[in-house]
């Protein structure tokens, strides 16, 4: 494997990562999780580091996608959604520290 392949598999593995862990951290501060993780994936560690100097966002003024009020189902599935994605990024950090490794040995 061409050493320009590597590198490109290492940032688009670190950009996944990264991307994913800002989606969360924008979701945290009433924020576009999908814009932010599209930056995740392009600015890697600059964009991560960007979204956690700005302020998070007042729930009123958030651009909320639902205005229903929360049941205890709701925070039931909100929990298992967030421990699934907590469980999908360390399963993608995991992926980058495994391919690291792989492309350490290679050479």
């Amino acid at each position: 494997m061409s050493l320009t392949l590597q590198i490109f598999l290492i940032y688009l593995t670190a950009g996944l990562v990264i991307g994913a862990f800002s989606s969360f951290i924008a979701n945290e501060k009433n924020r576009n999780g999908l814009n932010w993780f599209l930056l995740g994936i392009v600015f890697n560690i600059i964009a991560m580091l960007a979204l956690i100097a700005v302020p998070a966002l007042p729930e009123n003024k958030a651009k909320t996608k639902e205005t229903f009020s929360y049941s205890a189902r709701n925070s039931k599935s909100n929990l298992k959604a967030e421990t699934v994605m907590r469980f999908l990024l360390f399963s993608l950090g995991l992926v980058l520290i495994l391919l690291i490794g792989y492309f350490n040995f290679v050479q």
